[in-house]
């Protein structure tokens, strides 16, 4: 996994833990399935997946005993070699339930590990419901790493999956889509009629479903969501779970015939490498199969219905919303960000319940809920008291965030709902005092005093008004998508007319790739020939794809400073509303961040995520060039006279600004070269306005590279290197460079470029050099030195996040 989605993850795990609503131990002695003890108190559980509750029957109980003082707690060989009889035994029973051939494996999990690499050939091409379990997706990676071809398509897209098969038939042998029975965060279903219509209608279409969440409680003799729905079709390999519903351990694969099974047998990585089920749970799991081909099933499966039936009655009495609404045992509750999820299970801990938080990085940021299950240990009455404390909690929730139910339906995309009326008051609701804020929201930077804005943000980075004034100019109006973004602009005032924040920020079209590897960029590059958005997004970011620094100005010294972060936020996400934005970004914030504003931001939704280093000298108030070389590390002081001033001689410097629109298109030509080989930060070109705006401002600074010698022809010769650099403040920013290829291997054109802006920007009187990110070694030789950036990032839509990953391994 990615370490930036680790920390990411991390992030919202701690929160969790510091709210005691993860990693918890109960405290019983003896457990029945209906309740458990937690902090000292009893709880009713509605946390269990063992749906039809029979993990306390007798017969499992007696059946692990037995298994126990006869085979011991351990058998210890992979089955390569030998196995318990239990386990054909078993392997037996499940064969009268499923009626094909089947292998049982440690877990579900280890059970994909076996089947997937085994079954998907290398000339296979496989498509993921992005929704897909973790543990699938987990399996994935093992193809993605042989290079099997592998894409990502929309929750239960069947439109997508269909248009996905045909773009890959006739190129793969088989096409593969791997999907959930019932998923186990939303508690939906895999419309497997109209999978089956394309597995009939393509004879290329395989399918690989986990049903771990549907086994035991629907289907004739427990089979599950899947079997009780569709036939296993030729072409059908499934895979479920010896734990949940029936109660013992382990996972199953179900194959479409038998050669199949003896390849994944003989092969599956899991089944030579690792240990098996284990004697006492073998024995268990036998148990569970022939109690699950009686009757008393049948009678427990019904009990479970009615049990689904009243809970999805009690919560439309209410008004309380759902995800879906069907008769499956998993139900999601919308409520948002983590720091509301949080208290909500931690009130109906206070009440006596039990249920799971369900939050990032199960589900989107902000569409977090409550997840909790039926099961037949529960009564009528447990649902009763759970439906009520969650309407009243829900009417609390509302109240303190001050949403409404329109915001929340329209968040999750689903249908409007009300709230049953309460008498009762929602306890615990604290409301605190804060100073009295106004918010001012503006379109253009004209609305904002130039003076003001300047004193706040000028020096903190490429932000004075006249440039972004320009900037308005220039991609206020554009044509091309791209090129046109929207300008808004937040001041936060107090009572007493004090600026407590300031900020401006844009919603454009981004490209998705932006921080992906640059061999996955060029290969989306390629697609990008047919279509030119492709893997294209909005998002609303503060500051704009241009510009530099602290966009945010923040008065940490003053107490209302986080309501003015939340209603600078509420303003942005406003804006991702009405732009259908996949991404709000908050940027940048340099060195180590403060824990106070991670915490903030952490509770508003945003988790930290690490940028590309800012690359910077920090120092240029030397006097003279043998100063500065004496400031340089020996090593560094050898590479640049070696590599840089050894070809000083050979350049001509201008610094005169382009005087004509032949001169100044030869340097954005220069910028296009460097534009079409720089995939590390992968952007949308700029516009040729930009460069002509740029030479019209005091702030910019152009300086232009001609080779003394050019072996061109008088009339071909032309500038072989350009920086265009914002001068504010003491602070020289090197912003676009360009430069011409056929020189820069021999005269090392780079390298002389950003030498030549070093000493421009001490000519000029700059303290410090900010040379940006990307090319580290190269600027790590003329003295710059990294600085940790980041942004605070909110997803909305993380699919194109997802295709892009499927890419990493196949470019």
């Amino acid at each position: 996994m990615d370490n930036k989605v680790t920390e990411s993850i991390f992030q919202v795990m701690e929160l969790g833990l510091s709210n005691q609503i993860i990693q918890n131990h109960t405290e019983d002695d003896c457990l029945d399935g209906g309740s458990v003890t937690l902090d000292g108190k009893e709880m009713i559980n509605f946390g269990s997946c063992a749906y039809l509750g029979i993990e306390y029957h007798p017969a499992l109980k007696q059946g692990a005993i037995e298994a126990t003082e006869k085979l011991g707690t351990q058998f210890s060989s992979s089955r390569t070699f030998i196995s318990l009889g239990l386990v054909k035994e078993l392997e037996a029973e499940l064969g009268r339930i499923f009626a094909k051939p089947l292998i049982i494996t440690p877990s579900t999990t280890m059970g994909h590990l076996s089947a997937m690499p085994v079954i998907v050939g290398d000339r296979d091409a496989v498509i993921l419901d992005i929704q897909v379990h973790s543990s699938v997706q987990m399996a994935a990676q093992l193809l993605k790493a042989r290079g099997v071809n592998i894409s990502v398509i929309r929750h239960n897209d069947m439109e997508a999956l269909e248009k996905k098969i045909r773009s890959l038939r006739g190129k793969y042998r088989h096409v593969w889509y791997m999907a959930d029975g019932v998923y186990s965060m939303y508690g939906d279903y895999a419309p497997l009629d109209q999978i089956t219509a394309l597995m009939d209608r393509y004879p290329e279409l395989h399918l690989y479903i986990d049903d771990a969440h549907g086994m035991g409680w629907a289907g004739s003799n427990g089979m599950g969501y899947v079997r009780s729905r569709i036939d296993h079709h030729p072409r059908m390999v499934m895979a479920t779970s010896l734990n949940k519903s029936f109660s013992a351990a382990g996972g199953c694969i179900i194959f479409p015939n038998e050669e199949m099974r003896k390849k994944v047998l003989l092969c599956g990585a899991t089944l030579i490498f690792s240990g098996p089920i284990q004697p006492p749970m073998l024995g268990a799991a036998l148990a569970s199969a022939k109690l699950h081909q009686s009757p008393e099933i049948v009678e427990r499966q019904k009990k479970l219905a009615e049990l689904t039936r009243y809970m999805n009655r009690k919560l439309r009495e209410n008004g309380i919303p759902q995800i879906v609404e069907n008769d499956s045992p998993i139900f999601f509750i919308p409520i948002g960000l983590p720091r509301v999820i949080n208290p909500f299970v931690r009130k109906l801990k206070d009440d006596g319940f039990w249920i799971n938080p369900a939050a990032f990085p199960a589900v989107p940021m902000k569409r977090g809920g409550l997840r909790f299950m039926m099961n037949c240990h529960l009564t009528t009455a447990d649902i009763d008291r759970l439906a009520e404390r969650i309407l009243v909690h829900y009417h609390g929730m509302l109240a303190e965030e001050g949403v409404t139910e329109q915001g929340i339906a329209r968040n999750f995309g689903i249908p409007a709902f009300r709230l049953k009326a309460i008498d009762q008051p929602a306890a615990g609701l604290t409301f605190e005092q804060v100073p009295r804020l106004q918010v001012s929201h503006s379109r253009s930077i004209s609305h904002i005093d130039a003076a003001e804005w300047n004193t706040l943000h000028a020096a903190s980075g490429t932000l004075s008004h006249a440039f972004i004034g320009a900037l308005e100019g220039i991609f206020g109006t554009a044509e091309q998508p791209e090129s046109r973004w929207d300008f808004h602009y937040v001041q936060v005032r107090d009572d007493k007319d004090q600026t407590v924040l300031s900020a401006f920020y844009t919603a454009a079209l981004i490209k998705d790739d932006m921080f992906a590897p640059a061999a996955v960029s060029a290969q989306i590059e390629q697609e990008r020939k047919k279509d030119p958005y492709y893997l294209n997004s909005r998002v609303v970011m503060l500051g704009s794809m241009i510009t530099k620094g602290e966009h945010l100005f923040l008065d940490r010294e003053h107490s209302g400073w986080k309501e003015a972060l939340q209603l600078l936020i509420d303003r942005m996400q406003e804006t991702v509303r009405e732009q259908d934005a996949t991404q709000l970004m908050l940027r940048e914030f340099y060195g180590e961040l403060d824990p106070e504003l991670k915490s903030t931001m952490l509770e508003l939704g945003f988790t930290a995520l690490a940028l590309p280093d800012n690359m910077g000298v920090k120092d240029i108030s030397w006097s003279s060039e043998a100063d500065f070389l004496c400031s340089l590390g020996a090593r560094y002081r050898s590479d640049l006279r070696r590599e840089i001033l050894r070809f000083e001689d050979d350049f001509t410097v201008v610094t005169e600004k382009p005087a004509s629109p032949s001169q100044l298109q030869e340097c954005y030509q220069l910028y296009c070269n460097v534009f079409e080989r720089s995939l590390e930060m992968n952007v949308h070109k700029l516009p040729f306005e930009y460069f002509r705006t740029a030479c019209a401002l005091d702030c910019f600074d152009i300086i232009r590279l001609y080779l003394r010698d050019d072996p061109r022809p008088e009339s071909a010769r032309r500038p072989v290197g350009v920086m265009f650099s914002y001068f504010a403040s003491d602070t020289y920013h090197a912003k676009i460079v360009g430069l011409d290829y056929e020189f820069n291997l021999e005269f090392g054109v780079y390298k002389q470029i950003l030498y030549r802006t070093l000493k421009r920007a001490n000519s000029l009187g700059a303290r410090r050099l900010d040379l940006a990110f990307t090319a580290e070694l190269v600027k790590k030789k003329i003295g710059a030195r990294p600085e940790n950036t980041w942004a605070f990032v909110q997803l909305m839509d993380t699919f194109n996040l997802q295709v892009i990953d499927t890419m990493s391994h196949k470019a």
